[in-house]
């Protein structure tokens, strides 16, 4: 574009190109970020405590579950399955419970605090029978019965509750 007007010329000549500014950088950054990092942060430590602490508090749990699991496979009779099962519910209640509340209770006190401490868990009808007649080597032994005293039990280890 030709322009004839010398004014015109020169001040066109003294105009400088826009400048553009530079971006916004991210930081400081904002207090509703500084906010929301603090808060993930936190909750993040939070739920990793609590897991770890949960974990350890469980670690008999889990010991009693490899127990079991050795001393089922290690027993020759139903028998012997059952009484062993009841060893270990034992233990394992005293461990949770202590001594002196678990230690006395035998029978339908121990099948009631069995209850008592788990009522999610479903106890199957025989389980008194079954837990007493470890000890009275005259009772016949009905095999899905047992496997579902068995399973109670491991059951019980896992979901028992104070």
């Amino acid at each position: 574009m030709a322009t004839s007007n010398p004014q015109l010329s020169n001040a066109l000549a003294s105009l400088h190109d826009i400048v553009i500014p530079d971006p916004v950088g991210w930081w400081p950054p904002s207090i509703g970020l500084v906010g929301l990092l603090v808060g993930v942060g936190g909750l993040t430590i939070g739920l990793i405590w609590y897991y770890l602490t949960q974990r350890k508090q469980n670690q008999y749990r889990r010991q009693a579950k490899e127990v079991f699991d050795q001393v089922i496979a290690e027993a020759g009779t139903p028998q012997q399955k059952l009484l062993l099962a009841n060893k270990l519910l034992k233990q394992v209640a005293i461990t949770n419970y202590g001594r002196r509340q678990v230690a006395s209770l035998r029978g339908e006190a121990w099948v009631k605090f069995l209850k008592s401490t788990a009522l999610h868990i479903d106890q199957p009808k025989q389980l008194q029978i079954h837990l007493e007649a470890a000890y009275q080597p005259h009772i016949e032994f009905n095999d899905i019965e047992i496997d579902e005293t068995l399973q109670y039990v491991q059951s019980w280890i896992k979901g028992h509750h104070k």
